[in-house]
Parts: structure tokens; C-alpha cells; sequence
């Protein structure tokens, strides 16, 4: 039987949703929910569902096995209640809590419903799974540091988000290095700051970790480029791997050669959902769960409330 799946929030990103949904032969898209009427009703006429505007009315009422949360940051946490509490299994996109408050009460209802994911969209993408296995063949020695940037001028703040940088655009490198070097840091600071006048909250950030290994890492994330910049490199001491996400490439980069494997594209956010409903068919928790949500978010609030001061 295929999972019944339904989308919170029908923006562009929940509209993403609903078009790779129907890529997955094991989910069937049954049902969407927004709380403007309007575009709930848009995005159910385009994929011929049901639209609600209550989660748990949707949940109830279409018997749902799983739900897909794809709402502004600052009301994730409370759709991903109701939907727990409702007893579906959850996707919430990233950042998934805006808050330590947020992050503890979350972990309080973890259990209530089915399985629990975070959107940590980018692990899906085939380039960082290429990252990975090279890493662990040790291509590239020992792994001493990563410099991860991500930027671009595309302030959410325009479409009513209302958070900064941080948990905009580092969380993706936070959760990236996270799994790269397969422990959470022991020490984080960060810099801040807010340059565009243009209300809301940071619009730069960087963020200095170290790891229990010894790897040191620097994320720096900001609102300012003109052009998206998604790109990092990790030095050992035999050489360096370069990865650049969205054109999903990786080179190895030796002291006497430089090479670029082969690695077959796909979209990350098909390989995301695609995990999910895998994991909730099965009923089997994923390893892209609860306990690396909170061990990454606790990471980056740590760095925030370590801020340097120039």
C-alpha cells in the first residue's frame, strides 16, 4: 500500500513538495493544507486533492500516514506539533525550531506521532554523498579543516521570515559538516552582524567550530552577494576535496594531480522525500532524525549565544 502523504504550507517550497511526491511511486499525494484558503485551494486544483486549512482536520479526515512541513521558519514548531500530536510521521524543512525553547519542547513530543525527519535537504545530494565516501576511503589523508561558504541577496525576510542568515542558509553547512566529520563540535563562536537596513534579524554570520577530533571549521553564511554561492572545501594532509552543491561537483585536489570524479545527478530534494517515505513504510527511524536535529541546532544556538564582539 502506498504511505498517504500530505503537504503543510502551500508556498513554493511545498509546491515542491506536491511535484516530487508524485515522482515516488510509494507515496500518494492525498491532501494539502495552508491557512490562506486561497492557496491551498490553488495547489489542490493543480495536483486534483483535497485542501484543508486545520492539520489535524486533514490528518483525521484522509487517514494520513505522513506529512510534509513547508511553512515560514517561525511557525514550523507548531504545525510539527499538531501534526505529531495528530499521530502522522513528519518531514519539517529545515531550520525545523528557531529556538533552544523550541528545540526542548520539540524533543518532548518526538515519539507521539510516527517518525520524525529533518529537511536536511542537502545531505541528499549526490555530490555530498560523494564528499562522504571520499572522506572515509581517506583520499585526502587525514581530515584537518573545512571552509564552507554560503551566500546570496536573497533576504527571506521579503516573504515574512523572521530569523537571520543563521538559520537561513549556515544550518545547511552546520548539518553538512556535522555528518561529514561524524561528531558534533566541542566549541563554537560566531560573528554577526546586521548590515542592510532592512529590518529583521542577522544578515551576516560566521561561525569558528572545533571538533573532539581536532578538525577545525569555519561556515560563513550572509544575505549580501549578488549571486548564490554554495561551495566548500575540505583540507587533510595528503590534499583537499572541493564540492560546489547546486552544480553538484567534486574535485580532488592532490599536490601532483587533480581529479573530478564521475557522479550522477539528482535532485536532492526527490532523494529527501524518496528517504523519507522509505523510512516511514517501514517504520524504521531514520539516521537523518531527531537526535542529528538536535545535536546540529544545539551546535548552532551554542555559536550564537557565543558571539564575538568587534
Amino acid at each position: 500500500m502506498p504511505v498517504k502523504v500530505g503537504i503543510v504550507g502551500c508556498g513554493w517550497f511545498g509546491s515542491a513538495h506536491a511535484r516530487v511526491y508524485r515522482t515516488i511511486g510509494d507515496a500518494q499525494l492525498v491532501a494539502v493544507m495552508d491557512v490562506v484558503e486561497e492557496n491551498a485551494k490553488k495547489l489542490a486544483e493543480a495536483y486534483h486533492v483535497n485542501y484543508y486549512t486545520s492539520i489535524e482536520e486533514m490528518v483525521r479526515k484522509e487517514s494520513l500516514d505522513a506529512v510534509s512541513i513547508a511553512v515560514t521558519p517561525q511557525h514550523l514548531f507548531q504545525a510539527t506539533k499538531e501534526a505529531l500530536e495528530s499521530g502522522a510521521s513528519v518531514l519539517v524543512e529545515k531550520p525545523v525550531v528557531v529556538s533552544r525553547e523550541e528545540l526542548l519542547n520539540l524533543e518532548a513530543l518526538i515519539g507521539r506521532g510516527g517518525i520524525f525527519m529533518p529537511g536536511f535537504i542537502e545531505l541528499f545530494n549526490p555530490a555530498v554523498s560523494t564528499l562522504k565516501s571520499l572522506l572515509d576511503e581517506g583520499r585526502v589523508g587525514d581530515l584537518l579543516s573545512i571552509w564552507s561558504r554560503r551566500v546570496g541577496r536573497i533576504p527571506k525576510k521579503a516573504i515574512g521570515w523572521k530569523i537571520g542568515v543563521s538559520l537561513d542558509l549556515a544550518v545547511h553547512e552546520m548539518y553538512i559538516q556535522h555528518h561529514m566529520v561524524g561528531e558534533a563540535p566541542s566549541q563554537v563562536i560566531s560573528y554577526t552582524a546586521k548590515l542592510l537596513d532592512d529590518g529583521g534579524g542577522e544578515d551576516l554570520a560566521i561561525f569558528l567550530s572545533r571538533f573532539p577530533s581536532g578538525v577545525v571549521s569555519t561556515i560563513e553564511a550572509n544575505w549580501l552577494t549578488p549571486s548564490g554561492i554554495r561551495e566548500a572545501l575540505f583540507m587533510g594532509d595528503r590534499g583537499s576535496l572541493v564540492v560546489n552543491y547546486p552544480e553538484q561537483v567534486v574535485r580532488v585536489e592532490a599536490a601532483d594531480r587533480v581529479e573530478q570524479p564521475r557522479i550522477r545527478k539528482r535532485e536532492p530534494l526527490q532523494g529527501e522525500l524518496a528517504y523519507f517515505i522509505e523510512h516511514v513504510k517501514s517504520s524504521r527511524d531514520p539516521e537523518v532524525g531527531f537526535d542529528l536535529a538536535k545535536s546540529v541546532l544545539t551546535s548552532l544556538f551554542d555559536g550564537l549565544d557565543n558571539r564575538l564582539s568587534l
